[in-house]
């Protein structure tokens, strides 16, 4: 973390008086997207608190916290028991505390946590036409995968993004 980030924020595991605040950062978040990239529904969609309690559970969930404790981002983890894969599932940070490198710390909380489990991956889906978000992850050194490198699951997640009127998606993968 750069030396402002760690006197004006933190990345910590995720606690459960955090989750109230987590739906908002997301609405937050998918309203910076340009018009007509993503729907209203899809804007209005937050996880469930169920989804985030359940990522809590398995502590698969971190957050951005300022240094008035308030969380201002997060990360959330899935993992496929079927493979060695562990799946980036979210990630937002509110507009008003972007440009401050939390995303890329919360990130590298993300990685550091699934080297340390033993994945062998990190993988995500995103936008391909957004600088923020695949030319971020790229920097990151996650790779675009081919449509013949993509597992069902992956396959799965970019058919449902797509169905909910998300184009341009693709999913990147880290080798851990």
């Amino acid at each position: 973390m750069s030396a402002i980030m760690e006197n004006s924020y933190r990345i910590e595991p995720a606690k459960r008086e955090h989750l109230v605040a987590l739906p908002a950062i997301e609405r937050a978040a998918a309203e910076i997207f340009p018009e007509g990239m993503i729907s209203d529904e899809v804007k209005d969609y937050v996880l469930s608190l169920a989804e985030f309690e359940k990522a809590l559970a398995n502590k698969h969930l971190w957050v951005a916290i300022t240094a008035a404790n308030q969380p201002v981002g997060f990360a959330l983890v899935t993992v496929n028991a079927n493979d060695k894969s562990a799946m980036l599932a979210e990630l937002d940070v509110d507009p008003a505390h972007q440009q401050k490198g939390l995303g890329a710390a919360l990130v590298q909380t993300v990685i550091k946590w699934a080297r340390q489990k033993g994945f062998l991956h990190l993988l995500l889906t995103t936008f391909s036409n957004v600088p923020w978000n695949a030319p971020f992850y790229k920097k990151m050194g996650f790779r675009i995968l081919s449509r013949n490198e993509l597992t069902a699951t992956l396959v799965a997640f970019l058919d449902r993004e797509d169905q909910l009127g998300l184009k341009n998606r693709v999913a990147m993968q880290l080798d851990l």
